[in-house]
C-alpha cells in the first residue's frame, strides 16, 4: 500500500509540475501576445502619425503650389504691363529734353521685373529708367549703378552722365557730380550742337 501511495505522491508532483510548466508556458504566451499587441499598437500609432504628417506636407505643398501659380499668374501679367510699358517708354524716351533738365515720370513699375528684363534683353531705355526710379526713392547708390550701366551701353547719351550727377549731388559729392558734367561736355557736348 505504501508503494502505491508513493506512486500516487509520484504522479501528484509530476501533475503539479507539468501544471506549473503549463501555467509558466501559458504565462510566457501571455506575455509574447502582450508585447506583441503593444508593439503592434505602437507600431499603427507611428503609421498614423506618419500618414498625419504625409497628409498635412501634402496640403502644404498643394497650398504653396496655389501660391507659386497665383504668383506666376502675377508675374506673367506685370511682365505684359512692362512690356507694354517699356515700348511705350522707348517711343517716347528718344525725344531729348532741350533744356538739360531730367524728366522724371511717375510709373510704378515692380524693380524686379523690370531688373530681369534688363537681364534678360539689356538696352539703354531700361537701365535709364531702373536709375530714375531708383533716383525718385532717393536711392542714390543705385541710382549711379543704373546710370553707369546705361553710360556702358550709350556714352553719348546725355540723360545717363545727368542722372549720375544729380544722384552724386544728392549724396553730396557736388564736386564729383560737377567734374562728371564737365566731362561730359568736353567729350560729348559738341556732338548736341551739331545735330
Amino acid at each position: 500500500m505504501q508503494e502505491r501511495v508513493r506512486e500516487l505522491e509520484q504522479n501528484y508532483h509530476k501533475y503539479l509540475i507539468k501544471k506549473r510548466i503549463k501555467a509558466l508556458f501559458l504565462g510566457i504566451f501571455l506575455c509574447f501576445m502582450l508585447l506583441g499587441s503593444y508593439f503592434l499598437f505602437c507600431f499603427y500609432q507611428s503609421q498614423n502619425e506618419l500618414f498625419t504628417k504625409a497628409l498635412e506636407e501634402k496640403k502644404g505643398l498643394e497650398q504653396r503650389l496655389e501660391l507659386a501659380r497665383t504668383e506666376q499668374e502675377k508675374n506673367k501679367i506685370s511682365k505684359e504691363k512692362l512690356e507694354k510699358e517699356l515700348e511705350f517708354l522707348k517711343e517716347n524716351g528718344e525725344k531729348k529734353n532741350e533744356e538739360n533738365k531730367i524728366q522724371i515720370t511717375s510709373i510704378s513699375l515692380d524693380t524686379i521685373l523690370l531688373k530681369k528684363a534688363f537681364y534678360e534683353n539689356p538696352s539703354y531705355e531700361k537701365a535709364v529708367l531702373m536709375s530714375k526710379m531708383y533716383y525718385e526713392n532717393k536711392a542714390y547708390k543705385k541710382a549711379i549703378f543704373w546710370a553707369l550701366k546705361a553710360n556702358e551701353m550709350d556714352k553719348s547719351s546725355q540723360e545717363s552722365w545727368f542722372l549720375f550727377a544729380r544722384a552724386k549731388e544728392a549724396l553730396g559729392e557736388s564736386e564729383q557730380a560737377q567734374r562728371v558734367m564737365e566731362l561730359w561736355k568736353e567729350y560729348y557736348g559738341f556732338l548736341e550742337e551739331e545735330e
